[in-house]
């Protein structure tokens, strides 16, 4: 019986020790410096392609500016000055403006050009004609 009590002791012991330590959350933050990109202007708003590569900054002039995930500036959009907020669509080819002023949502659609060197390729009609191409990715 006096095996048994001090055995309970030491146990009782042992949970009130283990429910006294500190407890301490370990965390790390691993991370990286990206492109540091820099604006001649007042940014607004920011929303980036779901893919990343695609970075679209809402500037004070009215313009949204256009990066790729380098730093790399492709394009520049003209936007009413109204314009306060941005968002892009999951699939990054709808441009959302959102203007409280004016009370209005705008949708602007987006397409990016890519240079493809067709130099020594075979082609067939002019060499300067513009060329789509399309990725069916739904096959049934």
């Amino acid at each position: 019986m006096k095996e048994n009590r001090n055995g309970t002791k030491i146990i009782l012991m042992l949970v009130v020790f283990f429910f006294c330590l500190p407890l301490q959350a370990q965390s790390r933050v691993d991370w990286e410096e990206g492109a540091n990109v820099k604006i001649d202007a007042v940014p607004i708003d920011i929303a980036r392609s779901q893919d990343g590569e695609y970075t679209f900054i809402l500037i004070e002039q009215g313009s949204v500016l256009i990066y790729t995930a380098d730093g790399t500036q492709v394009g520049t959009i003209p936007v009413d000055p109204s314009v306060k907020d941005i968002a892009i669509s999951s699939k990054g080819d709808q441009l959302y403006l959102i203007s409280g002023e004016q009370k209005s949502l705008q949708t602007i659609s987006i397409s990016f050009i890519e240079e493809i060197d067709i130099i020594g390729s075979p082609f067939l009609g002019p060499s300067a004609a513009r060329v789509a191409v399309v990725v069916f990715s739904d096959f049934q």
